[in-house]
């Protein structure tokens, strides 16, 4: 018996994941990044938390959206209806995106907490000068925007994102590094 082994390199990683190479972030023009802040709810709420922008208008950067019971555990034990939960967000400098942690935080994969991000303040459209035959203006560019969330080291995977109006939104993955991108 034969056995002939093939190996190729892929720009996709296990699961379909993507390098961070492949991606065209959408980039801020502007250094009004938000300041880190601290996501507080109690896990049986609904409710609606608003990052801003550090510019002297507050413009919004994104909201969160938390319904009840999207956060499952946190250090490996269940949380009650009851529990307070704080998560910190943080920006990604010069780019449209964040990191949330703890990372021993675990969401509700029937209902985790969701994001839109608004980028009509400060978005820079000038990297489709990298990809101008996929993207021959912003707005198709902007059309192909996605929540990408860092699963494992360099491989980004595309969350359902739905573009309306200079807002992204989608729902969260887990706690970790989110960008907004579309592929080069």
């Amino acid at each position: 018996m034969l056995l002939f082994l093939a190996a190729c390199h892929s720009s996709t990683g296990p699961g379909g994941g993507l390098h961070r190479a492949d991606l065209l972030a959408l980039a801020r023009s502007d250094s009004a990044d938000p300041i880190d802040q601290a996501l507080v709810f109690r896990n049986n709420q609904t409710v609606s938390i608003t990052w801003v922008n550090s510019d002297s208008s507050q413009s919004t950067y994104a909201v969160f959206h938390v319904i009840p019971q999207s956060v499952r555990a946190r250090n490996d034990t269940l949380l009650a209806d009851t529990s307070t939960v704080t998560l910190t967000v943080s920006a990604t400098p010069g780019v449209f995106g964040f990191t949330l942690t703890p990372a021993t935080v675990v969401f509700n994969i029937a209902g985790p907490p969701g994001v839109d991000i608004s980028y009509a303040q400060y978005a820079d459209f000038s990297v489709i000068d990298s990809s101008p035959s996929k993207y021959p203006n912003p707005a198709a560019f902007a059309q192909a925007l996605k929540l990408y969330y860092e699963y494992a080291p360099d491989q980004w995977r595309a969350l359902n994102t739905g573009n309306a109006s200079n807002v992204a939104a989608s729902t969260l993955s887990q706690p970790g590094v989110y960008l907004l991108a579309a592929p080069k």
